[in-house]
């Protein structure tokens, strides 16, 4: 394992016992593969006990389902959405979800979504400059 791997795991273990990448659902099962290709990556970093995938809605697993599959040594868990901004599901829908699961043993913490990251939003510009020819 690399210093990179170690230190993420040590940082993702420092602030949250767990983390569950949320993505929005769709009934479309292509729809899915860029997000279960990112777990899968994600998973062999960091470990599948210390990271999941869940949908909002449409699809399976829900965040419902994510942590009723948490192990009983987790307390803190993050919800990362993997939404480019904060609209009415994170801003409503997604913190009802959140109060509904939470429990005196389990401490959730909804983080927010990937897209205001600057590092996201700079992948988005040189990836959009390599389309205008300007990267």
């Amino acid at each position: 394992m690399n210093c990179q791997k170690t230190l993420g795991i040590r940082m993702l273990r420092k602030e949250y016992d767990h983390i569950i990448l949320l993505a929005h659902g769709s009934p479309d099962p292509l729809w899915k593969e860029p997000f279960e290709s990112l777990y899968s990556q994600i998973s062999q970093m960091y470990g599948a006990d210390n990271s999941s995938l869940a949908y909002m809605e449409l699809t399976t697993p829900t965040l419902e389902d994510a942590v009723a599959a948490l192990s009983s040594n987790v307390k803190r868990v993050a919800v990362l959405p993997l939404f480019l901004a904060v609209g009415r599901h994170l801003r409503k829908d997604v913190p009802s979800q959140i109060e509904a699961l939470q429990r005196s043993d389990l401490e959730i913490k909804l983080l927010p979504p990937i897209g205001e990251d600057t590092l996201v939003q700079n992948a988005i510009q040189t990836a959009i400059a390599q389309h205008l020819g300007k990267a």
